[in-house]
């Protein structure tokens, strides 16, 4: 019974087409740049958040500026006993600040502040990351945040 089987031919033309693929096409599905660079926007626009509904439910004066170096919360104005520039609290005692690890690109820097009634005043209102795949708008008269994608 003869024809059974692969050939050793077979086998290794298999193998060196398995082998191409994996170094080709491997790395690609390993690649973390556009999961860093996504992790960094989700944080800066949940502080951003954070900021404005800090503001609303205190009363306080919240500046919220997120750039290349990280993202920091801050009191705008003195409140509260609060002198002004300190540090927000985050929910588990330290300052609401984080860096930027992955170094992902933003630009301009976003600098807003929100007031007791969730509006903004800022000079730069938007902040694109990674070249312009996610982009953070703060609308300033009404301080609706809006994102893209």
């Amino acid at each position: 019974m003869a024809g059974r089987g692969f050939t050793l031919i077979e086998l290794l033309m298999v193998m060196v087409i398995i082998g191409t693929l994996a170094v080709v096409v491997g790395p690609r599905f390993f690649d973390r740049q556009v999961f860093d660079e996504r992790l960094y926007y989700e944080e800066s626009l949940s502080a951003v958040r954070y900021a404005q509904k800090l503001a609303l439910a205190s009363g306080c004066q919240i500046r919220a500026r997120v750039d290349g170096t990280g993202y920091a919360l801050s009191y705008a104005a003195a409140c509260g006993g609060v002198a002004s520039g300190n540090p927000v609290a985050n929910p588990s005692g330290g300052d609401y600040t984080a860096g930027n690890p992955q170094n992902v690109s933003v630009a301009p820097t976003l600098n807003v502040t929100f007031d007791s009634l969730g509006t903004a005043t800022g000079a730069a209102n938007f902040a694109s990351f990674a070249g312009g795949a996610f982009t953070l708008t703060v609308n300033l008269a009404t301080g609706f945040i809006e994102t893209t994608p």
